[in-house]
């Protein structure tokens, strides 16, 4: 089960991720931040599957989430590895340099430069993953409440914002500013992931906080308004300001918290026709949402060479609005592609050897969910994340 509106917010961020890498002009100036959409998504979802076992076992089991997150992430990643070195190798006679293919391979890429410019976002979602899989598990295993261990989760969102802007501080402040350790750094960007893991833990175990402060319609009008003009500064401020670089970052994976909001608390705004439409929009955005892994992958080796073999074959593209056609829809073909014959397969083998723990048995019974007990937890009112998304009454 999937939450279409999750969907479309990927959806979002990977269209603005591919605008921001083709130079159009307002996205090339602030599109990088689809990134930082992503990363507060990633804390959302990963921080709820790993909330939801606890819930339902009294525990985490660290070596299913490391294999199944592993089946998820590094299949599709090093087949597009080796299929890039190949190519580049083979057809676009480009010198291989095995140093940054090994930072690749180990996921050090945002630290050592690696082949492809865009993958570092990838190597501080992996960071994350190990990072915030043993810190629950530790909270889980040492905190006295069986109920909700994980307390400490606001105070620690607010300990880990507060560190990453002192580290960012450190890189532009003292010496020479390395604002590209500001932008890639795992250590410098790891509270944009964890405002997700705050919002996913007020979603399990707080709920009332969030259903109360979004119920109302000030509420609601006042984190748009704060939203879009947090998110304006990156309009306004370049990466290589050193506000930017130090409280910017801050204030997008802010506005996007906001976005996530009323993302899941937000309903019927629009109505008749309008609403007929926006639902077949939404529905397309959902489809590229969720081949948006893959897409984001291949987006750049289909830049750098798309367009030139197409134009080499066929003749054109020879304007810019050709190459950028043939770039933005050969990125969504090869990404969707990719996906259908490597993620989605692998991902289909991993559920049916290693379920996830929503059907394996609790500790001391051997039984499993009934069939009915996701609806019964939608019907209650209790809102759950399960497998592949999120659900909600």
């Amino acid at each position: 089960m999937r939450n279409k509106r999750l969907d479309i917010l990927r959806c979002i961020a990977v269209l603005t991720v591919l605008l921001h890498h083709s130079g159009a002009s307002f996205f090339g100036r602030m599109g990088w931040i689809g990134v930082d959409l992503f990363f507060v998504l990633s804390g959302f979802l990963i921080s709820g599957l790993l909330f939801s076992e606890f819930k339902r076992c009294q525990a985490i089991n660290l070596r299913r989430f490391f294999i199944r997150r592993g089946l998820k992430i590094y299949p599709a990643f090093y087949v597009f590895l080796i299929l890039t070195g190949v190519a580049g190798q083979l057809v676009f006679h480009a010198h291989p340099n095995f140093a940054q293919y090994f930072h690749e391979a180990i996921f050090v890429m945002n630290y050592a430069h690696g082949i492809w410019d865009h993958t570092w976002s990838l190597a501080v979602e992996e960071h994350f993953y190990i990072f915030l899989a043993v810190f629950l598990t530790a909270l889980a295993r040492l905190s006295s409440d069986r109920e909700n261990p994980f307390r400490a989760i606001p105070w620690s969102a607010a300990a880990i914002a507060f560190l990453c802007v002192l580290f960012r501080a450190f890189s532009v402040y003292v010496g020479k500013p390395n604002f590209h350790m500001t932008y890639t750094a795992s250590h410098e960007r790891m509270d944009s992931l964890f405002c997700g893991v705050l919002i996913g833990y007020l979603y399990h175990f707080e709920p009332v906080i969030l259903e109360e402060t979004m119920r109302r319609g000030r509420n609601r009008t006042g984190i748009a308004i704060a939203s879009t003009i947090l998110l304006s500064f990156a309009y306004f401020y370049g990466r290589d300001s050193r506000f930017f670089a130090t409280f910017g970052y801050s204030f997008i994976y802010l506005g996007f918290a906001g976005v996530l909001l009323s993302s899941l608390y937000v309903r019927g705004i629009f109505s008749g026709r309008l609403a007929s439409i926006l639902k077949f929009g939404g529905s397309a955005a959902a489809y590229i949402g969720m081949y948006s892994y893959s897409i984001y992958l291949w987006h750049e080796p289909v830049a750098a060479w798309l367009p030139g073999v197409v134009r080499r074959t066929f003749g054109y593209p020879t304007g810019v609005y050709g190459r950028f056609a043939i770039y933005f829809a050969g990125s969504l073909a090869v990404g969707i592609l990719m996906s259908k014959l490597v993620e989605y397969p692998l991902l289909r083998l991993r559920d049916r050897i290693i379920p996830d723990s929503h059907i394996m048995p609790v500790a001391g019974s051997v039984e499993i969910d009934p069939p009915n007990a996701r609806v019964s937890e939608i019907e209650a009112g209790r809102p759950r994340i399960l497998t592949g998304g999120l659900q909600t009454k």
